[in-house]
């Protein structure tokens, strides 16, 4: 299990990010290490940039509880924050952003990499937090 209460700050992420690699690096395969790692760094960035309701520096940057269990098959997470509601289109099934342009779009890519990344992905607001929780499979032999 890994738990961890923190500020959404950009330092801080990427620290507890270093934090889970540490916590189970030796229980699951370096597949399914990068991509919890890829789907948590998402979550907790886009409270990070879009949670605040002012400066990521300020004291009331979201605060974010993020719990990580192990189980067979996967890891169960759940991240909640007291930052802004998700939009409703981010949940909405969606396809890889268009990339055929010279120019790549700043934002896009986010959502369809923690959709095609997870299962069970669920999603709800109570009051002044919003609620994340998903599986992310993996194989139980941490050499695969």
């Amino acid at each position: 299990m890994f738990h961890r209460v923190l500020h959404a700050r950009p330092m801080v992420v990427r620290d507890t990010l270093a934090a889970i690699r540490r916590r189970f690096a030796a229980e699951i395969d370096e597949d399914a290490l990068g991509r919890l790692e890829l789907v948590l760094a998402e979550v907790m960035n886009n409270v990070t940039e879009h949670g605040p309701r002012g400066d990521t520096t300020a004291p009331d940057a979201p605060v974010i509880h993020l719990s990580i269990v192990r189980h067979e098959g996967g890891l169960s997470c759940s991240i909640t924050d007291d930052g802004v509601s998700l939009p409703d289109s981010c949940l909405l099934p969606r396809p890889i952003p268009d990339t055929a342009a010279l120019d790549l779009p700043e934002g896009g890519f986010g959502w369809f990499l923690i959709q095609d990344l997870t299962q069970e992905l669920y999603y709800y607001r109570e009051e002044t937090r919003n609620f994340l929780a998903f599986h992310l499979p993996v194989t139980d032999d941490p050499e695969s």
